[in-house]
């Protein structure tokens, strides 16, 4: 049965966009000129009125948003093709640092369990088969977001083969925050638990890991987050990123990790017969957590999509039916975009339970209400999401010179900061903080670009952070709101020391120019080849110049997005371009424009375009022209 956050699991009893990379400029102005047109997301043609509204300028305006880097060898043969992959998905590869040799193995992925185990994971495994021999009470300790409740899922999953009652728990966000926490620990002990393991963080949990000892816990650490200087005296302590540690596989997520322990523990034999249902739990959290989808992750990714198209576990097959996924065809995208934000939105709102009950029930009936609650709460975020992304906008406008956004208001709720801080870096091209503040105390979430740490950068302000933690492209961390003035400061020079003091502009990798006759429902198909796309690994950016577009209107809640229809060569296909609302009437003004697209399947199955960036006619040339990056 379950109870608030400590949810008892008895055996076989059902219970983002990615910013933009950056490139250095040497000026030191927030916007971009060059030649005669400002290029940027609220730029403006410079023969325009000093004294035209803002307002005016941005909807009357076709530019684009980021500079686009295109590549010598854009469009070039690149010789030979290897047997059976198309010249086209050729050339991406080996932009992509691909030899010949290596692309087989990456289009098709297996997975593989060979190389050293992690440190720690005998040891960690060793405890538990003596706490499950003697009866003795286990929890699993997750995160609130997908990877650390997917990652909670798959080891309560595995537990059920053993016939033992496991209790999992994951912290309120407001009222507990992240990680372990003194509070939690002590009432797990007073339950009488001897062994706690720790899903998607811990890594920095030194005084919880002492108070562990003394309570008579013995806590297993399992986290893939960047570990600190000291690391916490736990009995063991699973990351692949710890130093020393000499596994093979250094990029996984929470969920991956806590897969590698599950495996461990269940042996060849059982792990097989759990195989399908704890792979599509990792896939969810390897995409939603925005790991890099390539080497063991892009094989995990690529093995739990086909093992959820095939038979999805009952709470996904609920989550899906309801956010109109198209089961059978589920791909990445359909996590990031759709399943992953429901689940997250629980922890986000109000209590991460919810999704954690989703993911592990086996009645259809549970998981149809489950996945109705969880809806609910994602279109809440949605609202939200938007009232503290234009907050955060305002504040940030106040700093246009920043080096690294740093906002904070009482008014924002905690578990969206980090979308925020997200939509701040596409905008600005430069790490963003978002901070929520409650009183005199904060809680940070940062969003940074390829050229900066973020969770380094907050290692050196941690004098001022009671808490931090992270990855090199997001982090979190709490802060007193007497304080968040010096951070700001500090930070502001940390990034622009780790820059170079050079500024960062939003810019958008071409893979590959294509003629208008190639871009065809076949073209599609061979595309999908890249698949499972996402990050490091995103999908094809492909340049079009000078296509037609027309039918163009906003679309979304808000107008803030764009659909339109594009001809390519004899094709029409149906094109989005998100956030991009506010260029309707420049486009249908322009009526042909050059574009960056992506090429997928809409919900209808027919190909459809994404418009990820565009400008007038000669927009290309102009790049190409003038900002080469060989």
């Amino acid at each position: 049965m379950y109870q608030r956050r400590s949810v008892e699991i008895r055996a076989g009893i059902g219970a983002a966009r990615p910013a933009a990379d950056v490139v250095g400029t040497g000026l030191d102005a927030g916007g971009l000129a060059l030649g005669t047109t400002a290029w940027g997301a609220h730029a403006a043609v410079r023969s325009v009125s000093a004294s035209t509204p803002d307002r005016y300028l941005l909807v009357m305006t076709l530019v684009p948003q980021r500079r686009w880097i295109i590549p010598s060898s854009v469009g070039a043969s690149g010789g030979d093709a290897p047997d059976g992959i198309p010249s086209l998905v050729v050339q991406i590869l080996r932009a992509r640092g691909l030899t010949d040799a290596d692309m087989p193995a990456f289009l098709t992925p297996k997975l593989a369990n060979d190389g050293p185990p992690m440190l720690d994971l005998d040891r960690a495994v060793d405890r538990i088969r003596r706490a499950l021999a003697a009866r003795e009470r286990i929890v699993v300790y997750g995160d609130y977001d997908v990877d650390g409740i997917a990652g909670s899922a798959i080891l309560v999953r595995a537990f059920r083969h053993f016939g033992i009652a496991v209790g999992a728990y994951i912290p309120n966000r407001y009222e507990e925050g992240y990680g372990l926490n003194g509070a939690a620990l002590r009432q797990l002990a007073a339950d009488g638990t001897k062994v706690v393991v720790s899903v998607d963080c811990g890594v920095t949990a030194v005084a919880e890991a002492a108070l562990a000892r003394e309570l008579g816990i013995d806590l297993i650490i399992t986290d893939h987050h960047h570990p600190p200087p000291a690391l916490p005296d736990a009995y063991a302590l699973v990351n692949p990123r710890r130093s020393g540690d000499v596994s093979h596989d250094k990029e996984l997520a929470g969920a991956g990790v806590a897969l590698a322990l599950a495996r461990a523990l269940l042996g060849d034999l059982a792990y097989a017969v759990k195989e399908d249902e704890l792979l599509q739990l990792c896939a969810l959290a390897t995409v939603a957590d925005v790991v890099p989808l390539r080497a063991a992750n892009r094989a995990l990714v690529a093995a739990g999509l086909a093992a959820l198209n095939r038979a999805p576990l009952t709470g996904v097959r609920a989550l899906a039916e309801r956010a109109g996924v198209k089961l059978g065809r589920v791909g990445a995208s359909d996590i990031g975009f759709g399943l992953g934000p429901r689940l997250n939105a629980a922890g986000r709102i109000t209590d991460a339970e919810d999704a954690l009950r989703l993911l592990l029930t086996e009645e259809p009936a549970e998981a149809k209400e489950l996945a109705d609650k969880l809806e609910e709460r994602n279109l809440e975020r949605q609202r939200l999401t938007n009232d503290v992304v234009r907050g955060a906008r305002e504040a940030a406008s106040a700093i246009p010179d920043a080096w690294a956004t740093v906002v904070a208001d009482p008014s924002w709720q905690a578990g969206i900061v980090g979308l925020a801080a997200s939509r701040l870096v596409e905008d600005r091209g430069r790490p963003a903080c978002v901070i929520a503040l409650d009183g005199q105390d904060g809680k940070g979430s940062c969003r940074s670009i390829a050229s900066v740490h973020i969770a380094e950068a907050l290692a050196q302000c941690g004098d001022l952070l009671p808490k931090h933690g992270g990855h090199a492209m997001a982090a979190g961390f709490s802060i007193k709101a007497k304080d968040i003035d010096a951070f700001r400061e500090r930070l502001d020079r940390i990034v622009r020391e780790m820059l170079g003091g050079i500024r960062p502009v939003p810019t958008l990798q071409v893979d590959a120019a294509i003629d208008p006759e190639a871009l065809t429902p076949r073209l599609a198909l061979e595309l999908a080849m890249l698949e499972p796309c996402g990050a490091l690994n995103p999908r094809p950016h492909l340049l079009l110049r000078d296509v037609r577009v027309y039918g163009i209107r906003q679309v979304g809640a808000d107008s803030d997005h764009l659909r339109c229809k594009i001809t390519v060569g004899k094709f029409t296909f149906d094109a989005m371009a998100f956030r991009r609302g506010d260029r309707a009437e420049a486009m249908t003004d322009a009526g042909r424009v050059d574009a960056v697209v992506t090429v997928g399947a809409g919900r209808t199955g027919f190909v459809e375009l994404e418009l990820r960036d565009f400008g007038p006619v000669g927009t290309a040339a102009k790049f190409a022209d003038e900002l080469v990056t060989a």
